[in-house]
């Protein structure tokens, strides 16, 4: 995903919404991006993704990336790019929703991953926002159980890789 990304990431304010162990946090720093703020509502989760910058910054060198505490249903930002990896919505119909919505108030480009051929939802939501979009590939997830509802040791998810970018007037 990163990787696809990296020209909308590099020099760049970049958000992660929901950003969990701050994978996509720590890779956008790696890509170069300017600044990289990683959001996430879970402070035990936040405390992990501080560890891990910690961890790559040890191999790495400082890494321009700091971690919020908040909800992004309350957030509102400016940034260049957010990449995020928010709740598919099939635990909870429409968690998704709410990241997608301040990801698209908030930055020019999203990158995000969502469930298997959500194309009807991103296409409704980025119309109403001005927005344009591709779904840019799709792939099978593997989910280790990590989580206190997760039921099964290891799931396999499908998800489709989208990218939308706001109309410029």
């Amino acid at each position: 995903m990163l990787n696809l990304a990296h020209g909308d990431i590099e020099g760049r304010v970049v958000f992660d919404l929901g950003c969990g162990t701050g994978i996509l946090s720590v890779g956008a720093g790696l890509l170069g991006a300017r600044l990289v703020v990683g959001v996430d509502v879970d402070v035990e989760t936040l405390r992990v993704a501080r560890a891990n910058l910690k961890f790559s910054e040890g191999v790495f060198g400082n890494l321009p990336v700091h971690f919020v505490n908040a909800d992004v249903s309350q957030l509102y930002f400016r940034a260049d790019t957010v990449v995020m990896n928010p709740p598919f919505g099939m635990r909870k119909r429409g968690a998704d929703r709410v990241f997608l919505e301040a990801a698209l108030r908030g930055a020019g480009v999203v990158w995000t991953l969502l469930g298997a051929e959500s194309d009807p939802f991103v296409d409704r939501l980025a119309t109403e926002k001005g927005f344009a979009w591709e779904r840019v590939m799709d792939f099978v997830f593997s989910l280790r159980k990590t989580m206190y509802f997760h039921k099964r040791e290891r799931r396999s998810v499908r998800v489709s890789l989208y990218r939308l970018i706001r109309f410029h007037p």
